[in-house]
C-alpha cells in the first residue's frame, strides 16, 4: 500500500516517537535496505473511540509518518451482532480531528472471500476442521493452565467430510452455534489460544456492509493477521493483552504462506479514575446513565472534544507518557496539566449558570468618576493585573447569595459586608 500523501492533517506538527519500538524498527530497515513501514490502526466498529484508543492512534501513525511510510484506518468488522455504520462514521471522524489522515480506510470485511478460501486451504492441509461440539463444551474441553485439553469428538474427521459441512455453513444451513471451524494445532499446548483455537462461527445477522451476503465469520485472530498480510503491514503494533496471540498470528501467517508482519506489544495507557473499557462505556450508554457516547463525562474522543479538550493537548500527553511494555497508571492531575497547558493562551469567557441581578446603592461614593479598575490576579509562575470595567448592576450567581443564611455563610446576604474580587 504505497502513498506519498501525508500522514498529518494541515497544520498539524508532530514530536518524533522515540521507544523500544522504534528502534526495532531502524533495525528491521537496516537489516533490508529499500524497505518500508507500514502500520495501521484496527478499531471495531461496535464502540465510539476513547482515550486508550488514542495513544495507539498517536503511535501507529507517529512511527509511519516519522519513518515516511503507510499507516492505514482498517475496521476490524468481522462480529456484526453489534458493529454499525455510525461507529465507523465516528472513528473517522475521531482520527481526522486527532490530527491524522490514513493512507486509506479498509474494512477486514472487504476480504471475505480471501480470508473463506484461506480457511479451505487449512482444511486441504489438514489443518483444520468443522466441530459439531457445543461452546460449552469445546470451553471444558480446552482444560485450564494446569490441566491439559481434551481433542474434540470431531477432530479426525476427513478433509472432504470438512469441506462438506463448511460449505454448508457457508451456504445457511446451519444454526448459530451449530457448528464452528477450528485450527488443528496442540490440544496440550501451554498457550490456551493454541488448543485448537475456533476459526470460523455462524452469524445469521445482517451485516452493516454485507448486508446478508455471508453468514459465517472469521475470528478476530483469524481474520487480523491475514488482513495484515493482505495490506503488506510491516509492523503489526498492539497492547500487552495481545502478546499470548502472536504465537497463533504467526502460525497461521507460516502455514498459508502469507507475507509476514512483525506484531509487538505495547503497554496500554491506564488513567486513574477513568473506564477505558468499551464494553462499560457502551453499558453507561445504553443504561442511560450519561446522555450519550459524546457526553462531556466520557473519555471517549468524542465527548473529550465537546468537553473543549485540544487535540494538540490530547497528542502532547500521549507523547509525554512515553511508550514501554511495562503497565503504568498515569494519575489524572497529568492530563489536566497537559490540557490546560494548551489552553492558557486560549480566549477565557465567564458563565453564570443561575443569573441574579443586583445594584451596589453606595456605587457613586466609591467610584464616582470611575468606569475601571485594576484587578491583580496570580497564577502558579506569575502575578499579572489587568483592568476591570465596573458597573453600579451587577449580576451574580443565585447560589452566592442567602437572605437568612447561618453564621457560618461568607457570600451576600442582607447587612452583611463583603468584598467584590474581579
Amino acid at each position: 500500500m504505497a502513498s506519498s500523501q501525508s500522514l498529518l492533517e494541515p497544520g498539524v506538527e508532530l514530536e518524533p516517537v522515540e521507544c523500544f519500538i522504534t528502534e526495532a524498527i531502524r533495525n528491521d530497515l537496516a537489516r533490508a535496505p529499500g524497505s518500508r513501514v507500514a502500520t495501521r490502526f484496527p478499531p471495531e466498529p461496535n464502540g465510539h473511540l476513547h482515550l486508550g484508543h488514542a495513544k495507539s492512534i498517536v503511535l501507529n501513525f507517529g512511527l509511519a509518518h516519522q519513518f515516511g511510510g503507510t499507516c492505514c484506518l482498517r475496521f476490524d468488522d468481522t462480529n456484526p451482532a453489534k458493529e454499525t455504520q455510525a461507529f465507523v462514521d465516528g472513528a473517522v471522524a475521531d482520527v481526522r480531528w486527532l490530527g491524522f489522515r490514513p493512507t486509506a480506510v479498509t474494512h477486514a470485511s472487504a476480504y471475505m472471500a480471501q480470508l473463506y478460501a484461506l480457511a479451505l486451504e487449512l482444511i486441504r492441509a489438514g489443518l483444520a476442521f468443522v466441530d459439531d461440539e457445543s461452546e460449552e463444551t469445546i470451553r471444558q474441553k480446552r482444560g485450564g493452565l494446569h490441566r491439559p485439553g481434551e481433542a474434540s469428538a470431531f477432530r479426525e474427521r476427513d478433509v472432504a467430510t470438512n469441506l462438506r459441512l463448511f460449505e454448508d455453513m457457508r451456504a445457511g444451513r446451519c444454526r448459530d452455534g451449530e457448528r464452528v471451524l477450528r485450527a488443528k494445532i496442540d490440544m496440550q499446548s501451554s498457550n490456551m489460544l493454541l488448543r485448537d483455537p475456533v476459526l470460523y462461527r455462524v452469524r445469521h445477522v445482517r451485516h452493516h456492509r454485507l448486508d446478508d451476503a455471508w453468514c459465517v465469520f472469521p475470528t478476530y485472530d483469524f481474520a487480523h493477521g491475514q488482513c495484515d498480510s493482505f495490506e503488506r503491514i510491516s509492523h503489526s503494533l498492539c497492547t500487552l493483552e495481545f502478546a499470548e496471540h502472536r504465537p497463533l498470528y504467526e502460525w497461521l501467517q507460516q502455514k498459508l504462506a502469507l507475507p509476514r508482519s512483525q506484531q509487538i506489544e505495547f503497554a496500554r495507557l491506564n488513567l486513574a479514575f477513568t473506564c477505558l473499557s468499551k464494553r462499560v462505556l457502551a453499558q453507561l450508554v445504553q443504561e442511560s446513565v450519561v446522555a450519550g457516547w459524546d457526553d462531556p463525562r466520557m473519555p471517549t474522543l468524542c465527548g473529550l472534544r465537546r468537553r473543549g479538550v485540544p487535540a494538540a493537548a490530547l497528542r502532547a500527553f500521549l507523547l509525554q507518557q512515553g511508550v514501554t511494555r511495562r503497565d503504568t497508571l498515569t494519575k489524572q492531575q497529568v492530563f489536566l496539566k497537559a490540557v490546560l497547558e494548551h489552553l492558557k493562551d486560549a480566549p477565557h469567557a465567564f458563565a453564570i449558570l443561575e443569573p441574579l441581578q443586583m445594584r451596589l446603592l453606595n456605587f457613586d461614593q466609591h467610584f464616582r468618576g470611575q468606569e475601571h479598575v485594576e484587578v491583580t490576579y496570580r497564577s502558579a509562575s506569575e502575578s499579572c493585573a489587568r483592568k476591570q470595567r465596573i458597573y453600579a448592576d451587577l449580576i451574580i450567581d443565585r447560589q452566592d447569595f442567602q437572605e437568612a443564611p447561618d453564621e457560618a455563610w461568607r457570600r451576600l446576604a442582607p447587612g452583611r459586608v463583603v468584598r467584590l474580587k474581579g
